[in-house]
Parts: C-alpha cells; sequence; structure tokens
C-alpha cells in the first residue's frame, strides 16, 4: 500500500515523466472515436489488441494528474491480490509473514514497470489470480484472469496454451471466452471500423514478432549484445522446440505433482512465465516482473518453511532480475543478466525435477506430504 502510493503521488506529480501510458491512452481514444487507427503498421507503437484500449478506458477519460496514478496503483493493488490469494493456498496458518515477505521481495522487480505504467504489471498479477483459481477448480474465474491476460497483451497466450493443455475443462471456456471477448469489441457504433482494426492488429503483430531492434532482453538478446547473431529462421526452431520442451515440461509438473493441485498450478504457469522471459523474442527488461511473483512466493516460502539456503538462491534471483533500478551496475549488466540468470533458474528447475517447487520432505508439514 505504501509503495502503491509513493508511485501514485510521483506520478500525479509528473504524469507525464517516464510513462509508456500515452499509448495507451491515444489508443483509447483514437477507438471510442473511431476515426483513426491506433495501429501504425510497423514494430512500435500500439501493439495490443483493441480490447486493450478499451480496458484502459476509466483511465483515460480521468484527468491525467488522477487517471495516471490510479492506473499505477489499480495494477499494484491486483498484484498484491494475487500474491495474497497464492500465498493463502501455500500456507494459509502464516499466510501474513509470506505475503509480507514475498511483497518485500517483489518490489524491487515491479518499480520500474509500476512507474512507467506498463502492462506487465497486470499481466503478472492475472497470472496469479490464475494459479489461484485453478488450484481451486475455479475454472470459469481462472477463463477469465487468462483471457485478461491475452486482452491486455498478446503474449499472454503462452498461459493460455499451457493451460489448455493441462487442464482439460479450460480449453472450450477459452475458445467461447475469447469469442465473447472479440464479438464485445462490436458494440462500437462502427462495426466496420472494429472489424478494420482486428486486421491492422494481425498485421502488427506479424511485423512485432521478428524485431529489428537490438535492446530486446530475452536468450537471444543476450547472444546479439555479446556478438552472437544467430538466422532468424535458427531463433524461430529454437522458440519453437522450447515452447514444446516447456509443454512437455509443464505436463510432467501435473503428473509429478497429482493430487497437490497448488503446485500443479503454480508450476504450469510458473513455466509460461519462464518461456515468456526467454524466447518472447519482445522480452523488456521491465518485464521480468511477470517472474518476480513466482519466485518471490518460492523464496518468501522456502525461507519461513526452513529451506533457508535455497530460499537465499531465490531471493537473491529476486534482487538481480531488478537490475535496471540498480544504476552504477545497469551499464555492464543491461541486456544479458536477467535472460542468463533465468535460464540458469530453468536449468536448475528441470535438472532438479521441479523439485524446486515443493518444500524439502524435512521441511514439509503433515498437511503438505
Amino acid at each position: 500500500m505504501i509503495f502503491g502510493l509513493i508511485v501514485g503521488t510521483l506520478v500525479a506529480i509528473h504524469p507525464d515523466s517516464r510513462t509508456v501510458t500515452p499509448e495507451y491512452r491515444q489508443a483509447s481514444v483514437k477507438w471510442w472515436h473511431g476515426k483513426e487507427s491506433p495501429y501504425n503498421l510497423t514494430q512500435s507503437g500500439y501493439l495490443y489488441l483493441p480490447q486493450e484500449a478499451i480496458i484502459y478506458t476509466p483511465f483515460q477519460v480521468l484527468p491525467k494528474p488522477l487517471g495516471e496514478p490510479l492506473w499505477r496503483i489499480a495494477c499494484l493493488t491486483l498484484l498484491a491480490c494475487g500474491i495474497w490469494r497464492v500465498t493463502r493456498l501455500f500456507d494459509e496458518e502464516h499466510q501474513g509473514a509470506l505475503f509480507l515477505l514475498s511483497t518485500l521481495l517483489v518490489i524491487p522487480a515491479s518499480l520500474s514497470s509500476a512507474r512507467n505504467g506498463q502492462i506487465n504489471l497486470p499481466l503478472a498479477a492475472l497470472m496469479l489470480l490464475a494459479v489461484a483459481d485453478l488450484a481451486k477448480a475455479h475454472w470459469n474465474a481462472a477463463t477469465l484472469w487468462l483471457l485478461l491476460g491475452l486482452m491486455l497483451k498478446p503474449v499472454g497466450i503462452v498461459p493460455v496454451l499451457l493451460a489448455a493443455a493441462c487442464y482439460v475443462p479450460l480449453r472450450l471456456r477459452l475458445v467461447g471466452g475469447f469469442i465473447v471477448f472479440l464479438a464485445a469489441a462490436y458494440l462500437h457504433p462502427d462495426p466496420s471500423y472494429v472489424t478494420a482494426q482486428y486486421g491492422y492488429f494481425y498485421t502488427t503483430l506479424m511485423l512485432a514478432g521478428q524485431p529489428t531492434l537490438t535492446d530486446f532482453s530475452d536468450l537471444f538478446g543476450m547472444l546479439l549484445h555479446w556478438g552472437i547473431q544467430p538466422s532468424l529462421d535458427f531463433s524461430i526452431i529454437v522458440r519453437g522446440l522450447a515452447a514444446i520442451f516447456t509443454l512437455g515440461c509443464s505436463l510432467f509438473v501435473m503428473k509429478a505433482f497429482r493430487g497437490r493441485q497448488t503446485l500443479q498450478a503454480f508450476g504450469v504457469l510458473f513455466l509460461s512465465a519462464l518461456y515468456l522471459m526467454l524466447f518472447n523474442p519482445r522480452t523488456e527488461e521491465n518485464s521480468y516482473v511477470i517472474l518476480a511473483g513466482f519466485t518471490a512466493i518460492l523464496a518468501a516460502r522456502d525461507f519461513l518453511g526452513g529451506a533457508t539456503a535455497r530460499g537465499l538462491v531465490l531471493a537473491a534471483f529476486c534482487i538481480l532480475i531488478a537490475e535496471e533500478n540498480f544504476s552504477p551496475i545497469l551499464p555492464l549488466t543491461k541486456i544479458w543478466l536477467k535472460p542468463l540468470v533465468t535460464a540458469c533458474l530453468f536449468t536448475m528447475l528441470v535438472l532438479g525435477g521441479f523439485r524446486f517447487l515443493d518444500l524439502p520432505p524435512a521441511s514439509r508439514s503433515p498437511r503438505d506430504a
């Protein structure tokens, strides 16, 4: 709450400083005017579905000194709700302490996204909310969170597809819900305008998937930073193989933790976050807040559960993926550090048979065994 108020106050004073929300505001205005497209058909600018502009409307219609801080506060509140609900699943008895420690560990990685007002923050929150409802077999709620994430940012397709692959009851719900979300845009006064915008979105999406910039912080951005430049065809093949491997890991998690719904749901969405950070060609430094919620909860759980050494490793990871906030070292670590440590974490998870998701046997309570 204090963090949200600080960010909100700073943004209220300087609403046009260090922000990406002008793209959202302009897209929302253009959408409702119905005369001009929010898409410029390039690899930059507005890269989202029209639904994002619709969702942003309540913040766009308010004066900037009010709407801009409220957007940040709403996103941070949503993230706090996601952390609260997942920590309740892990340890209801000590939830307060687990939530507090998880929140403290996630704040460093959320600083930039919160200040800039980026979509990564609510996407991180919605993925955690999906974990909470998948673990409880609340299929309709989980569908809503997953589809909202997709409506806010196209990369939300990754958790949608992984969840659909692992949870049969979600499949028809996701398809039906997706159609409903797309159809809802036709409530716009000019249906032909809506159809045109979907066409522009598709064209923009195809362009955005082949970025030519060199400042993205995924696995291939790291290699490029080191002077290694694989061909586009090679990178596409690797991303595809990584998607298949991540799907296999998700199915393994579902089998390995059968009967332990919390670890199943957490593991599947955690894997989707890992895949996005390493293999989404438009991963930015600020994108890693999507992963931070998961690692912060695991670190806090380990500390409180007695697995201190492992908790320290995960806590260190939470700090390392916030390195853009440490200006003295940023010139030395920008682009390459985050994907490197994330690749190490992914490797540790796989080689350890995903035991990182669980407390060591000696630390488990009878309820968790």
